[in-house]
């Protein structure tokens, strides 16, 4: 605790203060109090520029104030000198390029030679055993395979009961294969489109007709067939004797018809020691 500062009246010794004359101890009475009173507003106002000070210098980065809140300018970095050097790559400086594709994997290879010289125009010869590589990467022209499966229907001769074939157990009674099913599933759930987004791009990359009815059928689908795996995943964090964990909330809305009273939903992601 600072300790506090006798007032100026108190600094005279009282014998004196006592051989002081009274108009001279009417003066000296003012003038100290004066002199407090000017004391005390100085250290109001340095009280006050240390807290603008703080105000001027407060910004997110030492402080909980948000970047919207920071001084005009503030967190630019200062402008580069002009360099004397062309832009693009120096002499020397290694070239990033992409990875090239091994020569099994290219299904043709074109070689191309000069037949002239650039320099005196005479015919050029020979074979470059490190020529320079070009590749051009495409995708192929993408078509649906449609399998039809065609369930016939006979009449028993004896009864006259008419009885129709049904599906194999390996096949998708909801028209569609594995492979759009994950596509769905892939596309709404890691890259988080909707399903009128979903529906596009299945017509638009892979001319595949769908309603939106059953762009959520096959989400659930995949959700079902991975369930196993989740609830494995599940008890296995359970199980695990320290877990980081975290989650936020989300609208998920009731496109569906599973979420009648449009509850919230979760995500969550926990973390243990090995994953």
């Amino acid at each position: 605790m600072e300790e506090q500062r006798p007032n100026y009246l108190q600094q005279i010794p009282p014998e004196d203060w006592e051989r002081t004359p009274g108009s001279v101890k009417t003066l000296v009475t003012e003038m100290a109090q004066s002199m407090e009173e000017l004391q005390q507003q100085q250290a109001e106002v340095l009280a006050l520029q240390q807290q603008l000070l703080e105000k001027v210098n407060r910004t997110s980065k030492n402080s909980s104030s948000p970047p919207s809140q920071d001084p005009a300018g503030f967190g630019k970095k200062p402008a580069r000198k002009k360099s004397s050097k062309k832009r693009g790559g120096q002499p020397g400086h290694e070239g990033n390029s992409r990875d090239l594709y091994s020569i099994e994997e290219c299904q043709e290879v074109f070689n191309h030679h000069p037949t002239v010289c650039s320099g005196c125009g005479e015919s050029l010869l020979g074979e470059d055993e490190n020529p320079y590589r070009h590749q051009i990467v495409e995708i192929p022209p993408i078509e649906p395979i449609v399998i039809e499966h065609r369930l016939h229907q006979l009449t028993c001769e004896h009864c006259g009961t008419s009885t129709r074939a049904k599906l194999p157990e390996d096949v998708n009674p909801s028209g569609y294969g594995i492979r759009v099913v994950a596509l769905v599933a892939l596309l709404s759930g890691v890259y988080r489109n909707s399903q009128r987004m979903v529906q596009r791009a299945l017509g638009d990359l892979f001319n595949i007709s769908m309603s939106l009815g059953t762009v959520n059928k096959l989400r659930l689908e995949a959700s079902d067939a991975v369930a196993s795996c989740v609830d494995e995943a599940k008890l296995y964090i359970q199980n695990s004797k320290v877990v980081g964990a975290d989650e936020t909330s989300f609208n998920q809305g009731n496109i569906d018809g599973s979420n009648p009273k449009q509850r919230q939903a979760w995500l969550w992601v926990a973390v243990n020691s090995t994953q």
